[in-house]
């Protein structure tokens, strides 16, 4: 949690949010306040059932200068895009196309589906992103967990994580944290300026 500072050099490609419970008011606070010409995509897992992502991305979009959407099978990256994993799917990062999303109906991870691991083990296969900063909110359960430490053996990794006292539930960040996989621990009023930094918006 000391290490305050990415490498020299470190430019991110792609940000990651993960949430459960608490999520949608965490994620309203970060993305509301992200700016449209934030310089990388972002893909979202937040524990939802089918149907209830959809309400949400839409509730999001209205609050956000971002464009913010559900998912689909085929989606291309792009840089001031939020893609919310749909409920009831895995969402992957296709490991040989550049930027492309899938979703995947395979059995629940962590109880879950979408699973933030599922995402994670993908990106740490793909062969075209190296350096990603995720961030990981409120929420109950280990989701996660596996999948972020597996991507730190494949690619430049940066972690942000809620701290306990803004968090709804303080089960996912913590298990990072006790992994000691937590590059900076922030309260979640701080989350969004930090990631504008980490992006190269403000120095």
């Amino acid at each position: 949690m000391n290490r305050n500072k990415p490498k020299t050099g470190f430019s991110p490609e792609l940000l990651i949010l993960a949430a459960s419970t608490g999520g949608p008011v965490a994620l309203e606070q970060i993305i509301g306040t992200l700016q449209k010409d934030f310089t990388i995509p972002i893909v979202v897992v937040q524990h939802m059932p089918k149907h209830f992502t959809a309400a949400l991305a839409k509730a999001l979009n209205r609050k956000s200068e971002l464009e913010v959407k559900e998912a689909r099978d085929g989606d291309c990256l792009k840089a001031g895009y939020v893609y919310i994993a749909p409920g009831g799917s895995h969402l992957k990062l296709n490991p040989k196309r550049k930027g492309v999303l899938a979703l995947s109906d395979e059995a629940q991870i962590n109880g879950v589906r979408p699973a933030v691991d599922v995402l994670l083990w993908s990106i740490a296969e793909n062969l075209f992103i190296e350096r990603i900063v995720v961030v990981i909110l409120t929420g109950m359960g280990a989701d996660g967990l596996a999948g972020l430490t597996h991507l730190h053996q494949k690619k430049q990794v940066y972690c942000l994580v809620q701290d306990e006292a803004t968090s709804t539930v303080y089960g996912m960040p913590k298990r990072i944290v006790e992994a000691e996989l937590a590059d900076e621990v922030l309260p979640l009023s701080k989350i969004a300026a930090r990631l504008s930094v980490l992006a190269g918006k403000e120095k």
